[in-house]
């Protein structure tokens, strides 16, 4: 069975000619400055939840108990500045960045949206290499 896409998310991806990116589940996978895997999918309350997995979380203990309290740190910061926040997948195996539209949002906030994402997705990139 196929899901249909996000008015806004097939409009985003007309604007963008990438129509490619979408995906029979009803969501759209895009590059974004050629560096990060971008999800958009619409959601159950009628926004566009914007994702991107960050990067694999370490092996539970202590070791990562400290990392994730250095990022949490980092994230609170983040979230003064900027709407997107980090959440740790239902397994607890993926470190991802997500950001949320709203219903109301139309063509031009979903592409700032997805400007301020990349933004975003670029600071943790770099906090993600000192975390490490």
């Amino acid at each position: 069975m196929s899901a249909s896409l996000h008015p806004l998310v097939s409009q985003y991806l007309a604007r963008h000619h990438l129509q490619e990116a979408a995906r029979t589940d009803g969501r759209a996978t895009v590059l974004v400055d050629e560096r990060w895997r971008v999800h958009l999918q619409g959601t159950a309350h009628g926004g566009v939840a914007i994702t991107a997995r960050l990067c694999a979380l370490p092996e539970a203990g202590a070791g990562r108990d400290t990392w994730l309290e250095q990022l949490g740190r980092d994230a609170l910061g983040m979230l003064r500045e900027h709407p997107s926040g980090c959440v740790i997948d239902p397994r607890e195996e993926s470190l991802w960045l997500q950001q949320m539209v709203g219903s109301d949002a139309d063509n031009q906030g979903l592409d700032e949206a997805v400007g301020q994402f990349a933004n975003a997705l670029s600071y943790w990139t770099a906090a993600l290499r000192r975390a490490a």
